[in-house]
């Protein structure tokens, strides 16, 4: 039996006549004035930045893997085989405190992110892809602030993901390894380090749960290159992915995809960025990311230790420029109605809540797919060939998703 998983989205947007699609963004190269709804097909000029140093890192923090940041201070921690702890951190990269997860295993630590009242750990690197045992911890923030003699508990959630039937042992070179994720709208989102292809991979669980679920793929990118960490500001909608790439004879340069202005949940339909960072003699390997506020944020790097050692650094960053100071070309809202359709991504019938008079399929071309007058509760789109459209009726515009 196929389960499906139906997110509800609930939307208050303006309704458009002859809605004009393209690239909405000012900076891109291919900047469309009369587009009223980004299609995602931006382009930009390659892009070079330099983070600026802040510290060498404490050899205590040689295997860092993941960053946040809360309560303005930076919070990280080592990966696999190493202590059951997170760090914490001034702005300068010295450690101000260590506090212990109790009753946790640190297999594979990767990640990290937070919602208002918890911090999730991520324990699901899986360099082999056979791993069984993925998992994700949670901590109560409040049990960190008042914790005795700085130990923690943690709920341990388990989850694999429900795409996978082959667990045979290949080292680097599966596509279900992961060290990526954040919290966004009552959701963990999972960004997979895909060894095979050089994409990654989208997965969505809930924030909270028990026994074991699937994590459900909702898409993939072609991020040339391996990721290794994820951040959101949720003020802005501003999503960055960290990363690097092998360019040869063990040479590895890293970057930062900027993920802006996309549909709920969809971080890949929008502008979709690349920004050059660096090199691993400038960086050493680059493992944690988080923003602070919508452009500005901390980069952190594991110790390489080969034919030279290169010490384990925390950066700062500030992308300002790489974000219009105009926004995109919003259109101006005629009227307002609300309706729901669900599920978004599907694969065979759209459903939506209530009558509606009309309602039209529209590739990012601009050809309209399908177009009924006062369907019944649902439209059949299992001929559609999977890919991004846009979905039109009672006022409503949004992108949608078929696989």
């Amino acid at each position: 039996m196929k389960l499906i998983i139906a997110v509800l989205f609930n939307f208050s947007l303006p309704y458009f006549a002859l809605a004009q699609f393209g690239c909405t963004d000012p900076l891109a190269n291919n900047f469309d004035p009369l587009a009223q709804i980004n299609d995602g097909t931006c382009t930009y000029s390659s892009t070079n930045y330099q983070p600026n140093l802040v510290a060498d890192l404490t050899q205590n923090l040689n295997e860092n893997s993941a960053l946040i940041y809360w309560d303005n201070q930076i919070v990280t921690l080592n990966d696999g085989g190493n202590e059951a702890a997170l760090f914490f951190l001034n702005n300068n990269g010295a450690v101000l405190r260590k506090v212990i997860v109790g009753q946790a295993n640190n297999v594979d630590w990767e990640a990290l992110t937070q919602d208002n009242n918890n911090i999730y750990i991520g324990d699901f690197g899986n360099n082999y892809g056979n791993r069984n045992n993925l998992c994700v911890y949670k901590i109560s923030k409040n049990d960190i602030t008042n914790s005795i003699n700085d130990t923690v508990s943690a709920l341990k959630m388990n989850f694999v993901y429900g795409n996978q039937s082959n667990f045979s042992s290949a080292l680097n070179a599966n596509n279900f390894d992961c060290e990526a994720f954040f919290y966004h709208m009552d959701s963990l989102h999972l960004f997979t380090k895909d060894w095979l292809d050089l994409k990654t991979r989208h997965y969505v669980l809930p924030s909270h749960w028990i026994d074991t679920v699937n994590a459900v793929q909702v898409d993939s990118f072609l991020i040339d290159g391996l990721i290794t960490d994820a951040t959101i500001d949720s003020s802005s909608n501003h999503a960055m992915l960290l990363g690097y790439k092998n360019n040869g004879n063990n040479i590895y340069t890293s970057f930062i995809w900027i993920l802006s202005d996309y549909s709920e949940h969809h971080y890949f339909s929008g502008n979709k960025r690349r920004i050059e960072i660096g090199n691993m003699f400038n960086l050493s390997q680059t493992e944690g990311i988080t923003l602070i506020d919508s452009t500005q944020g901390y980069i952190s790097s594991e110790q390489i230790s080969s034919v030279i050692t290169i010490p384990a650094k925390l950066f700062q960053f500030n992308f300002q420029n790489y974000f219009s100071q105009n926004g995109a070309n919003t259109p101006i809202i005629e009227k307002e109605i609300t309706a729901l359709f669900y599920p978004n991504p599907v694969n065979d019938k759209l459903y939506f809540s209530k009558k509606v008079d009309r309602i039209k399929v529209i590739s990012l071309e601009g050809k309209v797919i399908i177009d009924l007058k006062f369907p019944e509760e649902f439209i059949d789109i299992r001929n559609l060939e999977p890919g991004i459209y846009f979905l039109q009726g009672n006022g409503i515009i949004e992108k949608l998703e078929v696989y």
